[in-house]
C-alpha cells in the first residue's frame, strides 16, 4: 500500500444501510405476486385466483383450472391449497377421459384404414399411441407403454375414440 491509498476519503451512502438490508430481507422472504394468468372467459382485468380454478373445476372444466393451478404452483411451488387442487383437477381429467374411452380395461383397435388416418392430420403423439394399439392390450396398458404423462396419453386416446379413430375391440 503507497501513501496515497490510505488517505482515499471513505463514501459514506446516501441511505441508512441497515434499514436497506432489513428491508431487502423481508422482501426475500415474502411471496412474490401471482403472475397473471388470463384464461379463455376472463376479461383482461380479472388475475385468476385458486378461488377462479375452483370455480372452473366446479364448474366441469378441470383442464383450465389445472392451467391456472400449474401457473400458481410454479411461482409458490410449496402453496398447499393448489396442490390438493390441482391433485382434485388431475382425478376429475382422469375421470372425464377414461368415460369417452370407456375404462381402463377397455381393448381398442384402429376403426379407419390407413389411407383415412392421413386424413386426420395426427400429431406424432396419437400416432405413437395408434402404433401400440393391437386388439389385444388394454388401455391401461398402452398408457404405460407410452411412457408418457398419464393424462397426456389419456386424453390422446379420448380423442382417438372421440374422432372414431379408436373404437372398443369386439369380444
Amino acid at each position: 500500500m503507497n501513501a496515497t491509498e490510505d488517505k482515499r476519503p471513505t463514501l459514506v451512502p446516501e441511505f441508512d444501510p441497515e434499514a436497506f438490508a432489513r428491508e431487502s430481507e423481508l422482501a426475500a422472504l415474502a411471496p412474490p405476486p401471482v403472475p397473471a394468468v388470463a384464461p379463455a372467459r376472463a376479461t383482461l382485468s380479472e388475475e385468476p385466483t385458486i378461488d377462479e380454478a375452483r370455480r372452473l373445476l366446479e364448474d366441469g372444466d378441470p383442464e383450465q383450472a389445472l392451467f391456472i393451478l400449474g401457473r400458481l404452483l410454479e411461482v409458490l411451488p410449496l402453496h398447499t391449497e393448489a396442490a390438493v387442487l390441482s391433485d382434485e383437477c388431475r382425478v376429475a381429467l382422469e375421470r372425464q377421459y377414461v368415460e369417452r374411452i370407456g375404462a381402463l380395461s377397455s381393448v381398442l383397435v384402429v376403426a379407419v384404414s390407413p389411407a383415412e388416418l392421413t386424413e386426420f392430420g395426427l400429431d406424432h403423439l396419437s400416432g405413437f399411441l395408434l402404433s401400440l394399439i393391437d386388439g389385444h392390450t388394454d388401455v391401461e396398458t398402452v398408457v404405460d407403454l407410452s411412457g408418457r404423462p398419464r393424462l397426456l396419453a389419456l386424453k390422446h386416446l379420448a380423442s382417438l375414440v372421440s374422432r372414431g379413430i379408436l373404437q372398443h375391440a369386439r369380444r
